[in-house]
């Protein structure tokens, strides 16, 4: 039984993956999160388990800081998905976004997303590409929170 000082949280926002970061309820302000070595020589996608730089072997615990990627980055390569786990609408455009670090402006982090707003045709996707993070609420999971997604969609 539970104790009665415990409250239940109320239902909300749940980013699917760690680097999806929520600050608000306005899905507008998402971002991804980073990682930036001691050096500013790389870059990783934000995970609350990565504790040392695997590029330069350093294994300070701290030689990992956060960053922000931008919003905007460019199609590296793509894939158009025909079968998926059963649910998953197809055909979609599976893509992996070379996306700048903000404040590194020769650092990009590789973000695997799905793109959306753009027919899955090969002569509608382009390598190099132009496209925006945008977050969306893609279903509820089992206690009603909204599951957040992060894609990308043309600019």
């Amino acid at each position: 039984m539970a104790d009665a000082t415990e409250q239940q949280a109320e239902p909300g926002l749940r980013p699917i993956v760690d680097y999806l970061e929520l600050p608000t309820d306005d899905l507008a302000d998402a971002y991804i999160k980073a990682l930036v070595n001691k050096d500013g020589s790389a870059a990783f996608l934000y995970s609350p388990t990565r504790r040392f730089d695997s590029k330069t072997g350093d294994l300070d615990e701290n030689s990992l800081q956060p960053a922000r990627l931008e919003n905007e980055g460019e199609v590296w390569v793509y894939t158009i998905v025909h079968q998926s786990f059963p649910g998953i609408p197809t055909p979609f455009v599976g893509a992996i976004i070379d996306v700048p670090v903000q404040g590194h402006p020769d650092l990009k982090v590789a973000v695997r997303a799905n793109l959306a707003g753009i027919e899955p045709e090969p002569e509608k996707v382009q390598m190099g590409m132009k496209v925006r993070l945008q977050a969306r609420a893609a279903r509820k999971d089992r206690e009603g929170n909204d599951v957040v997604i992060p894609e990308y969609v043309p600019v």
